[in-house]
């Protein structure tokens, strides 16, 4: 039997029950929720732990009274969980779907969806970067702006470590800020082999990231995408960088972004062919 999903989110099994009792009907008065409760709960509970319950629940404002004094659910707390419902059902969604990785067929292509771009840093360093890549091809990342790995977990920077050991990558980045170099000069400690600097391979929206036989393209919203240039092309020295501003644009901000991978083999390899010509001329 399946546990109601509430309980572990409110905490216990009376507070779950008295929200399924108001979506049944409500507003109701304290005395019509107590009677009403009773066949939601495993055994039953005193009229003296319901209106303590309830007490609580209006202290969290969970639920709200109405003007002449009965209870019903507070929709501004209605709202908060489903927002927080939508967020783990797109996380549990694309977990499912990073799985399939493995099994794309070549020309099929996958959609995700992510809120934020550290959501998005993980899935590159746990997913993507280790992408099966039976060939050891080169990696080539396309950017417009030189990620940083600033609000990534210890996991995650492990995680990169191992994906730059596993495959040579090499990141080509169209800007050439002074804080595209620091973020890139911490890249290249974490193992990447090389990055470019001033290479036109990105578009306005979107980067790419090649391995194997896969192409990434992640498409940014426009506004999150012009914070972003601001905040790297804004500091003359590096001692001007305000890397609380950076933390938060990169945490806080979780505007919905968009990556697509296709599983195209031959696209992948015309690619790698343009941008490894870079690599043997600027070495």
């Amino acid at each position: 039997m399946v546990q109601n999903p509430l309980n572990p989110i409110l905490g216990n099994n009376t507070k779950s029950a008295v929200i399924q009792t108001l979506t049944e009907k409500q507003p109701q008065t304290i005395k019509e929720l107590h009677n009403n409760l009773q066949k939601h709960l495993n055994k039953p509970t005193t009229y003296q732990a319901t209106h303590k319950t309830i007490t609580e629940m209006l202290n969290e404002t969970i639920l709200e009274k109405t003007l002449d004094k009965k209870i019903q659910i507070n929709k501004e707390w209605v709202n908060a969980f489903n927002k927080n419902a939508e967020i783990i059902t797109k996380s549990t969604l694309n977990g499912e779907k990073q799985i399939n990785l493995n099994n794309m067929a070549d020309g099929e292509t996958l959609q995700l969806k992510f809120s934020g771009i550290l959501e998005v840093g993980w899935f590159l360093v746990d997913k993507l970067m280790v992408a099966p890549n039976p060939k050891n091809t080169l990696g080539i990342a396309l950017w417009r702006f030189c990620y940083s790995i600033v609000g990534l977990e210890e996991k995650h920077l492990t995680g990169l470590k191992k994906a730059c050991k596993q495959n040579k990558w090499y990141a080509f980045v169209e800007e050439n800020n002074k804080l595209d170099h620091v973020f890139g000069d911490t890249l290249v400690s974490y193992g990447l082999k090389d990055i470019k600097y001033g290479i036109k391979c990105a578009t306005p929206l979107s980067d790419k990231m090649i391995i194997g036989d896969y192409v990434a393209e992640i498409i940014y919203p426009s506004l999150f995408r012009k914070l972003w240039s601001i905040q790297n092309r804004l500091p003359v020295k590096v001692i001007e960088f305000n890397l609380g501003k950076h933390f938060l644009l990169m945490r806080d901000n979780q505007p919905e972004i968009e990556l697509i991978i296709t599983k195209n083999p031959k696209m992948a390899e015309e690619y790698r062919k343009e941008y490894i010509k870079l690599i043997k001329k600027r070495s």
